[in-house]
């Protein structure tokens, strides 16, 4: 076994003070700043300021898309600058953004996230669209420090936040896809990995009455959840003990009904359904979601239930890696029935 996790974790209030000083530790003068419109307005100011108290020089650039074409062009010309580190500052975006061009340019990364919308801030893994606008799943590097400042991640748009309860409740359906497919097909992922972003779903699920107020203590909850589900995937040199079914379910969507609904809100309905198809307590699942104000429907997410049937039938064709979905292979009219029964406000007919 060989694999790399962040060398650094600062979670506390005011933290970003302590990143010049993570900085330094690695030898890095110029730092590139990979954010986004809103977050460059909310804290571009601030953290600049930190920086140049300690004669380290920011570069700042906002991204827009995770289009992979676009940004191996932008890795071209970023080539020709002069920096050391490379920190991605905000939501999901703009640090995949920076983790990848990271990589590609074979600089420090520095995981500074402003909310925690999902796993991806302290994970090896980044989300990235084709040419053709299809999901991409790129396993990279870690972050080598990653900074969760409590005071930022408290203010952050409550829906990003429930977005990442979503999110991390979807490594109880994730595990139970890995140990299923261990059994029947004998694939190897690491029991540690499994272990690890289990832990990260139940921190979450059983701390779901603290975590409902959003504090600064249920955001330090959700920080170490997410650092532990990215810690799993590093072990496993995938992202695996994190993305299953669930994940499958809403990567369909998003190739499909591209903009109808946040990653962690789509994997959350999707956790529902795979809990009950592998015979799990979907019910709780379900309740914590509604409790935090996720999404716990199709009609939530802006779906039909013709399109979550079509997502469904997609979803295990999307990547050749064995889940419950592909172990029932279900057909259009059970999946109707299934789809009523938990993640739907009709009727059930």
């Amino acid at each position: 076994m060989n694999f790399k996790t962040p060398r650094h974790v600062i979670i506390r209030e005011e933290a970003l003070d302590d990143v010049p000083q993570v900085l330094k530790e690695y030898g890095c003068d110029s730092l590139l700043i990979v954010s986004d419109v809103n977050v460059r307005m909310l804290y571009g100011v601030r953290i600049e300021q930190i920086l140049l108290r300690m004669n380290i020089k920011p570069i700042f650039i906002n991204v827009s898309t995770n289009d992979r074409p676009t940004l191996d062009k932008m890795h071209v010309e970023l080539s020709t600058l002069d920096f050391d580190c490379v920190a991605g500052m905000g939501g999901g975006r703009p640090v995949d953004v920076g983790k990848y061009l990271a990589f590609k340019l074979e600089k420090p990364f520095i995981s500074i996230p402003t909310s925690i919308s999902h796993d991806g801030f302290a994970s090896p893994i980044v989300a990235l669209k084709d040419e053709n606008g299809n999901p991409l799943s790129l396993f990279t590097a870690p972050p080598i420090s990653v900074i969760v400042d409590l005071d930022v991640i408290s203010q952050a748009p409550r829906r990003l936040l429930a977005s990442g309860v979503g999110d991390l409740l979807g490594k109880i359906t994730s595990v139970a896809d890995a140990r299923l497919a261990a059994r029947e097909v004998g694939e190897h992922v690491p029991e540690s990995a499994l272990r690890m972003a289990e832990a990260a779903a139940h921190i979450v699920l059983e701390n779901i009455e603290s975590i409902v107020s959003f504090s600064k203590k249920s955001m330090t909850l959700l920080a170490e959840a997410g650092l532990l589900a990215g810690m799993s995937m590093s072990i496993a040199g995938s992202s695996r003990p994190c993305s299953g079914s669930e994940h499958l379910f809403s990567h369909a969507i998003d190739k499909l009904y591209p903009g109808r609904a946040l990653h962690g809100e789509q994997v959350g309905v999707g956790t529902i359904i795979a809990a009950y198809l592998h015979g799990m307590d979907w019910i709780r699942i379900k309740q914590a979601l509604n409790a935090v104000g996720a999404p716990t429907s199709i009609e939530d997410l802006h779906m039909t239930l013709d399109e979550a049937v079509t997502a469904l039938l997609l979803a295990p064709r999307l990547r050749d890696r064995y889940t419950i979905l592909h172990k029932l292979s279900l057909e259009d009219k059970e999946l109707r029935e299934i789809v009523l029964r938990t993640v739907s406000k009709a009727k059930h007919q």
